[in-house]
């Protein structure tokens, strides 16, 4: 099911949720460089061992790699789908136009949406002015509710 949020919080959440993501594909990649880096040396000792131990070590290096892979692969999605939900909020009219977002996404999205409303909300309440809070501003957004068709 899909969730309706208002843009400009949701692009927010969005790119605290990119940059997470991006965080997370560098260290995928440090732990390949790392493996890649090692794969010499375990290959090099590969002739010096049994048979027995030769296999499990073919297979435990084969494990990590494959999980490596994986590991990456699920932080090239998940920026990917960041970036973009990020670019599809480029075209939206208003910061309070209320966007689709699909619900296997709003489930990455949800955690940062919090975060990403009280800056939102104390910016636009000091451009508003003196006197204006907060929740005055939060109280013209809509709230974050299901999308129906």
């Amino acid at each position: 099911m899909s969730i309706h949020l208002p843009a400009l919080p949701a692009l927010v959440a969005g790119q605290a949720l990119r940059s997470d993501a991006m965080d997370a594909a560098h260290r995928a990649m440090d732990q390949v460089r790392q493996l890649l880096a090692s794969y010499d040396l375990v290959r090099s000792l590969m002739d010096d061992v049994p048979q027995t131990a030769r296999d499990s070590l073919a297979l435990a290096l084969h494990r990590r790699f494959a999980a490596a892979g994986r590991l990456a692969d699920s932080c090239r999605e998940r920026l990917d789908e960041a970036a973009g939900f990020c670019a599809t909020l480029d075209h939206a009219p208003s910061p309070v136009t209320m966007v689709e977002v699909p619900g296997p996404f709003y489930e990455m999205l949800s955690p940062y949406l919090d975060d990403a409303m009280a800056p939102v909300l104390d910016t636009i309440s000091r451009r508003v002015g003196p006197g204006c809070t907060s929740e005055e501003v939060g109280a013209y957004l809509a709230k974050p509710g299901p999308a129906f068709a």
